[in-house]
């Protein structure tokens, strides 16, 4: 079967997954079948090799673990609850099981199965101990342990009911390994603890492997929901294992409302024949035991009964809640110990459950461990494990495309993996981690203006477009300005207001970034004024001698400046405005700034536009302020090999040893962790221009 688009691997619906068969994907996002998985292979000379061959050659492909005993009484990693389903090609979706989590400890032909709270499962169920005994390896497993009714769906009221009546299918899903042949592998990747965990799983009706599918975790959100399943766990694939936490690169998402509940007494209405008419349910919060509703419904009458024999021990006649609640029927108060889960239909703003039904006693959990557990906001979570997985990197490495959650917002990035400086072997997805890094540093010369968008699809080897109207054909969320130019008619610049704007610029093609002068809230008034030198054939060293005249200029009236490489053959010189002048003004400040340089330099500089007049000449550039016309922006990446940078200077710096190719975007974090932002005094107040332009009469 092929391949769908966005690459799902790895999942299967065969005998090692759920029986029943579940909903289809669509047509484009299909499920890929697997072959099923033994604990014999066959080597490339067709020789079968033995279970402990197989372990042998897995353990050399481990680099994070280190050699241990087997640990004991460990409690499993467990995943946060979060709002959403979400898509990322980091992360593997696994079907929510409707069970008992277990770890299960194997060592030389004894088998030992342990609840979460660290209980015994051996006798409880039999069937699946004995069947961990045929599995002849000495490791430690993770799993869920459930009964699958008619349909092949996990039924949480079967396995309550297992010991007694023993209706359905007992399975143990097993999805990590923890230890193997005496070895910690718990910091070893989870997509590498699971390949070996399936070479190793013996072929067994009740031991199989809780398979998952790549990436589409909203696709297979419904079709959990859809074939009525508890719903998804997401993992990153990466994650190490951290015993007894709550990892937030473990996720669950859950299709219908469920609750861990402790069971603090029952009521009895006096006209009914039933045993107790509901339950009354709290669970902790702060430490504190607070009410949480009632569940009426969800018993049979043998249920009933059960429940009653199980509670009567714990019956006491104080209430075990800090804050009595109002009930209207007489209680029967227990002592806080007995854990149930139940279904509801919402909360109401009180966090009281309505419509609550009772779905079994928890017997694998431990009253004082429940916690009010409220929904965390999945993207907010996805964006902090990027963080913390590889500080300041949105891209992983190898990573082809990704879905990026960014302010909000869900961005497909695609052909990371393209690489745009063939020389340095520099990729789209290095150019995007640069400007995701540099956020802090850029953004503050981005924020609120119109961009010119220089595309570059195919990195600096390939044809480049400028693309200034966005049209219609965008994201909705992108933001624009509509400028009217009597030339051209109206167009709509690309508003660049965070950072899920840049990259989306960055996915577009462009290297380089071309903001105007100006911010949209005063689009008639720049931020600020800019000399650029611009060289024809010349050397370097000229530039230099120019920009250190266009400093004396300044300096003697007074003019703050601020100099930085252009990232090519350039230095742009910025002055700061303030926004309190016009397009005009700005343009004539320039133009005058120009001159006088010109008349102390005339041999090698020129106020010539056309390049054809002025080949081995600098051209002294004030047209750029003008409106519509970009200049790239401090720390823009450059198009030129080496992947240099517009890197802001001290003055002192710019002297004859200067070469803009020695800053790069392979260096300037240590530059800037040095230095910090040199150019963030062209954001301040501003010039006074009428004082400037005395001084400047007395200079013409």
């Amino acid at each position: 079967m092929s391949q769908p688009r966005n690459k799902v691997r790895n999942s299967k619906q065969s005998s090692q997954s759920l029986s029943k068969p579940i909903k289809k994907l669509p047509a484009n996002k299909k499920i890929s079948k697997g072959k099923k998985n033994t604990s014999i292979s066959i080597d490339v000379q067709g020789n079968k090799r033995n279970l402990s061959s197989i372990i042998e050659l897995e353990k050399r492909k481990l680099s994070n673990s280190r050699a241990s005993k087997m640990p004991l009484d460990i409690k499993p990693m467990l995943a946060t609850l979060v709002d959403e389903p979400f898509n990322d090609e980091n992360w593997q979706f696994e079907l929510k099981l409707d069970g008992y989590r277990c770890l299960t400890y194997l060592k030389n032909g004894h088998v030992d199965i342990r609840s979460r709270n660290n209980n015994s499962f051996n006798t409880k169920f039999e069937s699946v101990h004995n069947a961990l005994e045929e599995w002849k390896i000495n490791a430690v497993v993770d799993g869920e342990i459930v009964v699958l009714n008619e349909s092949g769906v996990p039924d949480f009221n079967g396995i309550q009911l297992w010991e007694k009546k023993m209706q359905g299918q007992l399975v143990y899903y097993v999805f990590d390994l923890l230890w193997l042949d005496g070895l910690n592998i718990m910091e070893e990747p989870l997509y590498l603890r699971q390949e070996i965990l399936k070479k190793i799983i013996p072929d067994n009706s009740i031991i199989r492997f809780s398979d998952h599918i790549d990436a589409i975790g909203k696709d297979f959100f419904e079709i959990a929901r859809e074939n009525n399943l508890e719903g998804i766990v997401a993992k990153k694939k990466d994650s190490i294992y951290i015993p007894d936490s709550r990892s937030k690169t473990w996720l669950k998402i859950k299709a219908e409302q469920r609750h861990e509940v402790i069971i603090c007494g029952y009521t009895k209405k006096r006209d009914s024949d039933r045993l107790f008419s509901s339950l009354v349910l709290g669970v902790y919060e702060q430490g504190k035991l607070v009410f949480i509703g009632q569940a009426g419904t969800g018993f049979t009458q043998q249920g009933q009964q059960d429940l009653v024999k199980r509670m009567k021990p714990h019956i006491t006649r104080n209430c075990p809640f800090d804050q009595e609640p109002a009930l209207s029927d007489s209680v029967v108060w227990l002592k806080p110990f007995l854990v149930g889960e139940v279904k509801y239909t919402e909360l109401t703003t009180e966090g009281i459950m309505r419509h609550a039904s009772f779905q079994g006693l928890r017997e694998d959990k431990v009253a004082f461990e429940l916690n009010n557990e409220q929904e965390q906001d999945t993207r907010e979570i996805l964006l902090k494990t990027v963080h913390d997985q590889l500080p300041g990197s949105l891209v992983l490495p190898d990573e082809k495309e990704k879905i990026a959650i960014l302010d909000g917002h869900d961005l497909k990035l695609t052909n990371l993996n393209k690489v745009f400086w063939p020389k340095e072997k520099i990729t789209k997805g290095d150019l995007v981690n640069y400007y995701y890094r540099m956020e802090e540093y850029i953004m503050p010369y981005l924020v609120d203006r119109p961009q010119s968008l220089n595309r570059y699809p195919n990195g600096i080897e390939g044809k480049s477009f400028y693309h200034k109207n966005m049209g219609e054909h965008i994201d909705k969320w992108i933001k624009t300005f509509e400028r009217i130019s009597d030339s051209s008619g109206p167009k709509n610049f690309l508003i660049c207001t965070n950072i899920a704007s840049l990259i989306y610029m960055l996915n577009l093609g462009c290297i380089e970034i071309n903001p105007w002068h100006s911010r949209i809230q005063k689009p008639n008034n720049p931020d600020w004024c800019v000399i650029d030198l611009d060289p024809g054939d010349i050397s370097f060293e000229k530039v230099i001698e120019t920009a250190l005249v266009v400093k004396k200029v300044l300096d003697s009236l007074q003019i703050p400046s601020y100099p930085k490489t252009s990232g090519s053959t350039g230095i742009h010189i910025y002055i700061p405005l303030g926004a309190k002048y016009n397009y005009e003004q700005s343009k004539q400040l320039a133009e005058l700034i120009a001159n006088i340089v010109h008349e102390e330099l005339p041999e090698f500089t020129s106020l010539e536009r056309s390049p054809l007049k002025r080949l081995d000449k600098i051209y002294l550039d004030y047209l750029q302020n003008r409106p519509i016309q970009t200049i790239c922006s401090p720390y823009s990446v450059r198009p030129k090999p080496g992947a240099t940078v517009s890197t802001p200077l001290h003055w002192d710096e710019v002297k004859k040893d200067l070469k803009t190719s020695d800053f790069t975007m392979k260096n300037i974090f240590e530059r800037l962790k040095a230095e910090g932002d040199l150019f963030s005094g062209v954001l301040g107040k501003g010039i006074d221009l009428n004082n400037i332009l005395k001084g400047l009469s007395n200079l013409i």
